[in-house]
């Protein structure tokens, strides 16, 4: 390929230039140092630099969700639900199988008895992916707003009964064989009732304390324990000389191409008093007072931009020297 850049929006995501020059930036509050004049890819998957910047406000919004709830005397629920994978299932079809599960999961008169009986007021779900020993691992953590009448571990009966009916309707279940089932059964669902902001909830990094806001909304930048590594791990092996694993990433980052990683339920951000803003209008929102230390000219920046170690030296150099 003539362009590696042109395979993915990614590979241009602050690098490529979009305007005449590219400033140097220092933040008021922080004293960090950024780009401007650049591309953002805002792609919360596939780079780690927007992912961590759009996750991280996406995570101020299900706190405020949280704290709405709260508020309004709801509960927050927290429910994880996964399924049966193997190391050769393709990415792409375990997507597709688990979007009808989850289609399936809400469907019907007995889903609307069950809304109605819960107090059920609308959920936010993340939708997360990790790498192990029995292949791709795709799985989503839900918040569920519900009354406070609700008992998870009653719920619990109810979700795990759907669940394993919706997967077995959609080819994720084989309901013939008991050793898979027996495992369904015992793990395929998880329910934690009364989730605040603070609660401690470290499923995927034993070294961090998550809140169910982080839960939610850092899938993607979270760092997996030794039995799955989150996608972007794939890139620090590549980067290391790991062949597979970048073949890994790439297969990744073509089946993940129009999901959403962060999905409200109809009405729920009008609720909570949420702007519905996409991830590209949230990456690109500017929050922090910031001054402008300087412009380079795009002859400039094609030289800078030819190595990273480059681009990370004028950043640290106007961190330490304002400028």
């Amino acid at each position: 390929m003539l362009y590696p850049h042109d395979f993915h929006r990614t590979a241009k995501c602050k690098h490529v230039t979009v305007a005449g020059s590219v400033g140097v930036h220092a933040s008021r509050e922080h004293g960090s140092a950024f780009y401007s004049g650049l591309m953002n890819c805002s792609n919360v998957w596939t780079c780690a630099v927007c992912a961590a910047k759009v996750q991280e406000r996406r995570r101020l919004e299900v706190a405020q969700a949280v704290e709405w709830a709260a508020a309004e005397g709801l509960q927050c629920v927290m429910v994880t639900l996964t399924f049966p994978h193997y190391v050769w299932h393709k990415l792409a079809e375990l997507l597709e199988q688990q979007s009808v599960a989850l289609e399936k999961l809400r469907e019907g008169s007995p889903w609307t008895k069950f809304k109605e009986r819960n107090g059920y007021r609308g959920l936010i779900r993340s939708l997360e992916l990790t790498l192990g020993g029995h292949g791709w691992h795709p799985h989503t953590h839900e918040l569920w707003v519900v009354g406070s009448h609700v008992d998870a571990e009653v719920m619990k009966e109810t979700v795990l009964r759907r669940w394993k009916s919706s997967c077995a309707r959609a080819g994720l279940l084989d309901l013939g064989d008991a050793a898979q089932v027996a495992a369904f059964e015992a793990h395929a669902v998880d329910i934690k009732g009364w989730c605040t902001a603070s609660d401690y909830l470290a499923k995927q990094d034993d070294s961090r304390n998550w809140g169910v806001d982080a839960e939610i909304a850092k899938a993607s930048t979270k760092q997996g324990r030794a039995k799955g590594k989150h996608p972007f791990g794939l890139l620090k092996l590549y980067q290391e000389g790991d062949q597979k694993a970048g073949g890994q990433f790439l297969e990744y980052a073509a089946a993940i191409h129009g999901k959403r990683q962060l999905y409200w339920s109809p009405g729920l951000k009008d609720l909570v008093g949420v702007n519905d803003l996409t991830d590209k209008e949230v990456n690109e929102e500017e929050r922090e007072a910031a001054d402008l230390l300087g412009l380079l000219d795009l002859a400039d920046w094609w030289l800078i931009r030819k190595s990273p170690r480059h681009k990370a030296k004028i950043l640290n150099l106007a961190e330490s020297n304002g400028g």
